[in-house]
């Protein structure tokens, strides 16, 4: 029901790419965000390189390594939450993650309907509820159904989409959208991580 001025989302780095499935689903829904990039010095230990600046650039979060429980980088991680918080931060952009030629249609199409409803706070992204809808979520479910008499008619139509994307991709919609999500991970990872 609330926005938060900030999220810290706290990120583990010694699996790194497995836990950045999280981070997806909080770019879907907009938030400002800065990325606490934790037990950074596994990764520095390992031999592996990751650069978190450009990989921060690409996701447009700003991420800090941090080591918690030998205080390294808090204060920067601090440092940054303020400078996002105000507005100051030359990382922070929205990005869409594109999920491809079959699901970004049914997302927009879905959107579109979900901007019917007059009820529907300006705190909310519409894409993401569209996305959270189409992964069955039963939260945005109840959203629908109490906030708008148009409800309805996008749960209807959601369904209708569903059958359409499970029939093109010969895989359940879940399914698919963490695949785009991993490919998404997997694209940025390319650019930004040595092992």
């Amino acid at each position: 029901d609330q926005t938060p001025d900030i999220v810290i989302n706290v990120v583990a780095a010694s699996a790194l790419e497995r836990n950045l499935l999280l981070t997806t689903q909080l770019i879907d829904m907009d938030p400002r965000m800065v990325m606490a990039l934790n037990m950074y010095d596994e990764l520095e230990e390992s031999g592996d390189t990751f650069d978190h600046e450009a990989f921060g650039q690409l996701i447009g979060v700003p991420i800090v390594p941090t080591v918690s429980k030998r205080s390294r980088g808090i204060p920067q991680l601090f440092d940054q939450v303020i400078a996002v918080y105000e507005d100051e931060s030359p990382v922070v952009r929205h990005v869409h993650i594109n999920y491809g030629e079959v699901l970004e249609p049914s997302i927009c199409k879905l959107h579109q309907e979900i901007g019917l409803c007059e009820n529907i706070g300006s705190n909310l992204s519409k894409r993401y509820i569209a996305v959270q809808l189409l992964e069955g979520d039963e939260d945005a479910e109840k959203l629908m159904e109490g906030l708008c008499n148009q409800g309805k008619n996008v749960l209807e139509l959601r369904d209708k989409l569903l059958k359409q994307i499970e029939s093109l991709l010969k895989v359940d919609a879940p399914t698919a959208f963490a695949d785009a999500r991993y490919g998404f991970i997997e694209g940025a990872f390319r650019e930004t991580y040595t092992s």
